[in-house]
């Protein structure tokens, strides 16, 4: 028997009408433009399949890489699939097109491997343009002489154009605006563009062409810099819980976990948490994170284990061993755990989500 998942305490809730609900809203955010559901990395924790089964009005998904997207519809799941890291051998290509899935074209490669096939089957693509991410993309010089060889290829279908943009999650930051003026200068507003990821979506209405991608904001966590003054109508779709393990009395001077970090400032009581970075739960923390409780936060103290953490419970009468725990959800945003750990939403949620066991409602 291994030792992770359904053998564990630490468990994930997956909300599915926060989901859907939180495609609506993003759809509506959007503009009514068409919504792409970003489900890579499994969802980002949460599950692929299972979402995009609960996605039943989707636009489309979009995934990284092209085995994800075979076992999509393998799955049953017959809404339009973007590979947004396009294919990486040319057998792939082959692959694509025989199970109807949209590539990402952004290097040279892609279109040498386009041209060996005499017969396309009408294959929708996108092509990518780098209008200053620098990752992937082809350079703007190059577009138009693209764009005709693309349109040129007669068994070839549909020809989509997109971007990525590198700051949109910063409401202040210009770099934006570059990127909007960029794409118009291409002149090549004839075609479907999309443009707009889960920040542009909720902070750069021009962005809003006739695709957009939804990602981090789809499962809930707002991905803006000011997330904490606007507010936005966002659900969290996963939970984390687990239980309380132990509940210890200690006195003042009493040194808690690994390194002696946390000296007890006082006599206290201090519960065991039944989970740690073997769960997904983040290791580093630069400030206090907190877990819910009966309903009430509590500060971790001490240094976070492979299994445990410990947290002050001496503002609790009645804590008692197998009581629940809430490590993020409604009270405790996931966003708020990611600030105090230096890291981001999407990484708590994908190593989360890799790691306990999956429990879906709604």
């Amino acid at each position: 028997m291994n030792s992770h998942g359904a053998n564990r305490h630490s468990r994930a809730i997956i909300d599915l009408e926060a989901l859907r609900h939180n495609y609506r809203y993003l759809k509506e955010a959007a503009g009514g433009n068409r919504l792409i559901a970003i489900i890579k990395a499994d969802a980002y924790g949460h599950g692929a399949q299972e979402v995009a089964a609960a996605l039943k009005d989707a636009d489309a998904f979009a995934v990284a890489a092209v085995g994800e997207a075979v076992a999509l519809r393998k799955a049953g799941i017959t809404q339009k699939i973007i590979v947004m890291g396009g294919f990486v051998r040319a057998e792939e290509l082959q692959i694509c097109i025989d199970h109807s899935l949209d590539p990402v074209l952004h290097q040279q490669f892609h279109l040498d491997c386009l041209r060996e096939v005499p017969d396309l089957g009408d294959l929708e693509v996108w092509l990518k343009i780098d209008t200053g991410m620098g990752r992937l993309g082809f350079p703007q010089s190059g577009a138009r002489e693209i764009v005709d060889y693309l349109t040129g290829l007669d068994t070839l279908g549909s020809l989509r154009i997109m971007t990525h943009l590198a700051n949109a999650d910063d409401a202040e930051n210009a770099f934006t605006e570059f990127q909007i003026g960029q794409v118009k200068s291409l002149g090549l507003d004839d075609y479907e563009w999309g443009i707009a990821n889960s920040a542009g979506i909720l902070g750069w209405p021009e962005t809003h062409r006739i695709w957009a991608r939804a990602g981090i904001a789809l499962y809930g966590a707002d991905p803006m810099s000011d997330r904490k003054e606007a507010r936005r109508e966002l659900r969290p779709v996963m939970t984390m819980k687990s239980l309380v393990l132990a509940v210890n009395p200690h006195h003042k001077g009493d040194l808690i976990g690994y390194g002696n970090t946390f000296t007890c400032p006082n006599d206290m009581v201090i519960a065991v948490v039944a989970t740690g970075y073997a769960d997904g739960y983040p290791r580093h923390k630069i400030d206090t994170a907190r877990v819910e409780i009966h309903g009430k936060l509590c500060d971790v103290v001490g240094r976070v284990s492979m299994d445990m953490i410990t947290v002050d419970v001496n503002h609790l009468s009645d804590v008692c061993v197998d009581d629940e725990v809430t490590l993020f959800g409604v009270m405790q945003d996931v966003n708020d755990l990611a600030d105090c750990s230096q890291t981001i939403a999407y990484e708590i949620l994908c190593n989360v989500g890799a790691h306990v066991k999956r429990e879906y409602v709604g």
